[in-house]
């Protein structure tokens, strides 16, 4: 298995894992100016990842659902579990970031095979 699929799948696994056992909403969420780059960077990330883990292409398209949908699973727990409202502003940042994340994956792809 290829280290970056691992990763993918130990990132994924972390972050979600973490909102449902947190012992309270503070303890995970940032707040402030940066709390929407944390979600950008850590879900770009896994973007990244997602197109470096495998050679086929429909592995990559999965990975790269299943970012997103790590992404809103987080914020459908976080809301159930603290009795708050559904944050749109992060699910969309962090759709963004699985975005731009494969996007980079995408163009470093590119990169290396055309060298």
């Amino acid at each position: 298995m290829r280290t970056a699929l691992v990763l993918v799948i130990v990132l994924a696994c972390t972050a979600f894992l973490l909102s449902l056992y947190a012992p309270d909403r503070g303890w995970l969420h940032s707040r402030g100016r940066l709390h929407i780059w944390y979600h950008l960077a850590l879900f770009a990330s896994l973007g990244l990842l997602a197109m470096r883990a495998s050679v086929q292409r429909s592995e990559r398209y999965a990975l790269l659902i299943a970012a997103v949908l790590v992404g809103i699973g987080i914020e459908l727990v976080e809301a159930s579990r603290y009795g708050i409202p559904l944050e749109w502003k992060d699910i969309r940042t962090d759709i963004a970031g699985v975005i731009l994340g494969g996007i980079a994956g995408w163009l470093l792809r590119r990169r290396r095979s055309s060298v």
